[in-house]
């Protein structure tokens, strides 16, 4: 089933945990996404505008919603179920442009992410050897990014 559904301000579309069993396509407003929402540990991961999609993630691989989505605003928006999501697509097919390009922001995130990973424990080993320590800014990068994989993982 395809239908447009209004959200108001601060109302929560889904939560982190439900069962991924439709899309979301922003027709009208803004939508928050955050990990662990309304909890000390709660961080707004992103920002979904109009003619964004938000939701595909765990409907594509049939696994819970990894965030809560939260209108920012009053908003409308297309809710597509996951039965009906391939013929939507296959009936719009710039909606497929959509799903791309916010799965592949995504992959950039992450990859830039990784870099900076990779940057740190590069430098963390060569201080280690050639100085027998380690900075503390740079224990303090490590430990940022140590934090961050662990909530991307949870």
């Amino acid at each position: 089933m395809v239908r447009d559904r209004r959200f108001r301000k601060n109302e929560i579309i889904y939560r982190q945990g439900d069962p991924a069993s439709e899309v979301f396509f922003v027709k009208f407003g803004t939508v928050d996404l955050y990990v662990d929402y309304k909890t000390e540990d709660s961080k707004l991961i992103s920002v979904v505008p109009e003619g964004k999609v938000f939701g595909e993630l765990g409907v594509i691989e049939g696994k819970p919603r990894t965030m809560t989505s939260v209108a920012r605003e009053d908003s409308v928006v297309t809710v597509v179920d996951k039965d009906s999501f391939p013929s939507y697509i296959e009936e719009h097919p710039n909606k497929l442009i959509v799903v791309l390009e916010s799965l592949s922001s995504r992959i950039r995130a992450q990859s830039h992410k990784l870099a900076r990973a990779c940057i740190a424990v590069a430098e963390y080993a060569e201080e280690k050897e050639t100085r027998g320590s380690v900075d503390q800014a740079l224990l303090s990068e490590l430990e940022t990014l140590a934090k961050e994989n662990l909530k991307a993982r949870s």
